[in-house]
């Protein structure tokens, strides 16, 4: 099984608890200027991790996928990664926009904002159409990821390939003990011929 680099798979896992610490906050649990400051600061997370992510596919690059599915599905898989990476970049920068126009403290500000409004012809503030590109961003980037699970619980359960199992360790290391030892605990009698003999004999495992 052909595994990706490990800093890849830590880079995935942890922009994926991110993305539901940015979506927890940001539905308002906790109080309102923290669940905000958390909210934003998850977010950033997600965006340098993608960024990392980004480089590391560039500088490493991902195994080939398992032989057997059709062109069109690996295509329909390839277009739905990087449309994923693109919104990981696009859904927290958008609301970083939006917290450095509304002049939020806690959070580093992106310079030029007010400058950045008035170059368009709504003029300033950007902020109000930025949050709901944030927003549409965000239901997208949901729907997304809904469908990048699904169709890693269909290739595991349903296809029994390795897409799953590569990006979890642990569930690699049983995978590839169990396919080791399948061979010895099921195989048929293999015939075993004695050095210096013409005598065959079968014997069972």
């Amino acid at each position: 099984m052909k595994r990706p680099n490990i800093a890849s798979v830590i880079a995935h896992w942890a922009a994926a608890l991110a993305m539901i610490l940015a979506l927890y906050f940001g539905y308002g649990n906790g109080p309102r200027q923290e669940a905000f400051v958390a909210h934003a600061y998850a977010g950033l997370t997600v965006l340098g991790l993608v960024v990392v992510r980004l480089f590391l596919r560039t500088l490493l690059p991902w195994p080939d996928e398992e032989s057997g599915g059709s062109r069109i599905s690996r295509l329909v898989a390839e277009a739905m990664h990087w449309t994923l990476y693109a919104l990981m970049l696009l859904t927290p920068l958008t609301g970083w926009i939006v917290a450095s126009e509304v002049g939020c403290t806690a959070v580093p500000r992106l310079p030029n904002i007010d400058r950045l409004g008035s170059s368009f012809s709504i003029g300033h503030p950007v902020s109000a159409m930025t949050y709901h590109v944030h927003v549409f961003f965000v239901w997208s980037l949901l729907a997304l990821i809904s469908l990048h699970v699904t169709a890693a619980l269909l290739h595991h359960f349903v296809f029994r390939d390795t897409i799953l199992a590569r990006m979890i360790p642990v569930l690699g290391q049983r995978a590839g003990s169990v396919s080791d030892s399948y061979p010895t605990a099921n195989s048929r009698p293999h015939r075993l011929k004695k050095p210096g003999s013409n005598i065959v004999r079968t014997e069972k495992c």
